[in-house]
């Protein structure tokens, strides 16, 4: 289950918080005028259908029991939502806000801890976003690091294609991988990167059916065993 959680900033001078715009901007042009934006999103959390046709957010209020009854370990589909404006993947996705936006209205995102194994979608420097297999460090055996207050702040991945690299990927910039991506187009992509993405775009169709234990297997960079004598 992929959730996403805003809470509330302490202050704007949290060492977490990046640049933000003075311009006031409307998270929710259409709330009503009596609704504040920012009780809108505070202690509410959005969680990910798990249809791959579907992989849209919807929001689930705080004190809601579907809250109480959200299992990380299980997946979650629109179906389940108790609003029914938003129970059902035909229906489109709701107003998600910008990071920026959230900000400025002093919230912040909380990412949920993505399983091992997951094929996800990753943006590193100037690549394009480039599918990835969530993969433990072979160094440290480890697949995330977090921040001082317990929160998921990179993920280690590895970058599909050839050859296979890997890389420890912030968090915002590490997505599901959604069936409806479409890849760059080729002529931004040019000599070995471009050879290279069209073989990981031919290994997702491989990987997209199996399991999060399956794609581990057949990871390239798997922790190094102790011998007797280490």
């Amino acid at each position: 289950m992929n959730t996403i959680i805003f809470e509330k900033l302490p202050n704007y001078g949290s060492a977490k918080i990046a640049q933000f715009s003075c311009k006031k901007m409307s998270l929710l042009p259409d709330l009503n005028a009596n609704e504040d934006e920012t009780s809108y999103y505070a202690d509410k959390t959005w969680v990910q259908c798990e249809s791959p046709r579907c992989l849209k957010w919807r929001l689930v209020p705080k004190g809601d029991e579907a809250v109480a009854e959200l299992d990380h370990g299980k997946s979650w589909h629109c179906h389940m939502n108790p609003d029914p404006l938003f129970s059902h993947c035909s229906i489109p996705q709701g107003p998600f806000p910008k990071n920026s936006q959230l900000k400025e209205h002093g919230l912040k995102v909380v990412y949920s801890l993505l399983p091992v194994g997951s094929l996800v979608l990753v943006k590193a420097c100037n690549w394009p976003w480039w599918p990835a297999i969530l993969s433990p460090d072979p160094n440290v055996e480890e697949y995330v690091r977090l921040d001082s207050e317990g929160y998921v702040e990179h993920y280690h991945v590895e970058f599909l294609g050839k050859p296979h690299t890997r890389y420890w990927a912030a968090t915002k910039h590490v997505e599901l991988y959604d069936t409806s991506f479409t890849k760059p187009k080729c002529r931004n992509l040019r000599g070995a990167m471009r050879k290279s993405y069209e073989v990981a775009m031919e290994e997702v169709a491989k990987v997209m059916e199996m399991g999060c234990e399956e794609r581990l297997q057949i990871s390239h960079f798997q922790p190094q065993e102790s011998g007797p004598d280490d």
